[in-house]
């Protein structure tokens, strides 16, 4: 392959394709063959960017059905060959919403379910990017509505990020509104973390479930905590639990009232059952209790109660391979006791294992502050480091960590390993109890 940072003449070449000018594209071609002399085809397969995107690739995030007819037809490209990051063609297609490329693409037989590095099927794609319009060209070839990576369909994509048309074409085409992802969330909890009030209502009225979700972890208490007080209404209307207590011991109720959304305690209050610790059960008793010193030592004493059980979640999660499920309870835990260094530790280590180092480095580097005598600290700081590739500062940190604890085979083995190629493999030690 010939990469254009060491011809950086070669750029032109690529934003021909891109720009869909294909009389340039082969001008170029030519010239580049007279200087190299391998052919056209091979100059138009061989010559890619930085990141492994060749002209094919080019000419597809640019839409441009000419070029793409050219290089396909014509000099015979591979149809779905990957660029540097795992995009084909098609997938390019799918992020920049070029809708005629894409349907040149699936009528000659690009496969529509080749994901990226990253596992993002096109499918994903362009519901992440809210290409409605793609959306039922990709179905139309047989692709799995619900296809599912290791962060979620396409449906939750599409919630996370507000794109309520495109949720309405996922659910008018089968999509699953109910499905669970990452053993966390469903779409109905992605709306409300884009505050998307539309999303929500598409999905409620999809059939999503108000009471969907792993237990502990309900639409309501964190439509409440949010403050979003549309979504709580929509919830309410659709049936919601209005009574469910989560892991902090609070109701739904509670949570508006202590975020001071008078809006959304007088939403809850009607369909509330009265809570027995509560002397004036009204909204401005609510709203005068959750700031009373009574109730600030009530939270003090359940967040030393529950930090146990939030932990416990975290490691049962950790134990089934449920990352990100594993993460919701550890931060849980956290905001109970913040600071805990054996939280922080495994919190850490479940963001090695979703390929975060940075969100593992914060981690593990505040592990560090809380406990500068425990090596295990700094044996999640040097992982982190490395899977930031940054590699001399991971020798450094299990080097220190090893002065701590010079029998420290897990520090020993990291130091040594440290200008090693990183996998997930490296991270020997289990979380910490």
């Amino acid at each position: 392959m010939l990469q254009c940072q060491f011809l950086p003449w070669f750029k032109d070449f690529l934003k021909a394709a891109h720009a869909g000018e294909l009389n340039r594209l082969k001008q170029f071609a030519l010239e580049l063959d007279e200087v190299l002399g391998n052919g056209i085809p091979e100059i138009l397969e061989n010559i890619i960017d930085g990141e492994g995107r060749g002209a094919i690739h080019c000419a597809a995030a640019g839409g441009s059905v000419e070029v793409l007819k050219y290089l396909i037809e014509e000099i015979k490209l591979e149809i779905d060959v990957k660029d540097g990051k795992g995009e084909t063609p098609l997938s390019w297609t799918a992020i920049e919403g070029r809708l005629a490329a894409v349907d040149y693409l699936l009528k000659l037989g690009a496969n529509p379910e080749i994901p990226d590095e990253l596992d993002c099927s096109p499918l994903h794609h362009a519901a992440m990017k809210g290409h409605k319009e793609i959306i039922p060209l990709l179905l139309s070839k047989g692709v799995n509505v619900d296809v599912m990576n290791e962060f979620g369909s396409p449906l939750l994509y599409a919630s996370a990020l507000g794109y309520h048309d495109t949720v309405k074409v996922l659910l008018d085409h089968g999509a699953n509104q109910n499905v669970i992802c990452g053993g966390t969330v469903t779409p109905l909890h992605a709306s409300m973390y884009s505050q998307s009030c539309q999303c929500a209502e598409q999905l409620l009225k999809g059939g999503a479930d108000p009471n969907g979700g792993p237990n502990g972890i309900k639409p309501l208490p964190i439509a409440a905590e949010m403050g979003l007080i549309q979504i709580i209404k929509l919830l309410v209307e659709a049936g919601a639990d209005p009574n469910i207590i989560d892991i902090h011991g609070l109701k739904p109720i509670e949570f508006a009232a202590i975020k001071s959304n008078r809006r959304g305690v007088e939403i809850l209050f009607p369909v509330t059952s009265p809570i027995p610790s509560y002397v004036d059960w009204s909204i401005n008793g609510i709203m005068k209790h959750v700031t009373s010193k009574k109730f600030e030592i009530k939270m003090i004493c359940q967040a030393k109660e529950n930090f146990p059980k939030a932990k416990s979640m975290g490691t049962s999660a950790f134990q089934r391979k449920k990352y990100s499920l594993a993460i919701y309870w550890y931060s849980k835990a956290l905001n109970m006791k913040p600071g805990d260094a054996a939280v922080l530790s495994n919190r850490s280590l479940c963001y090695v294992y979703l390929n975060k180092g940075d969100r593992a480095f914060e981690d593990a580097a505040q592990c560090v502050l809380a406990r500068p005598d425990w090596p295990k600290a700094y044996y999640r700081a040097g992982v982190a480091l490395k899977l930031m590739n940054r590699i001399d500062d991971a020798a450094d940190v299990f080097f220190n960590g090893l002065k701590l604890d010079p029998e420290n085979k897990e520090l020993e083995n990291a130091s040594r390993l440290a200008t090693t190629s990183f996998t997930v493999s490296f991270v020997t030690s289990s979380i910490t109890a």
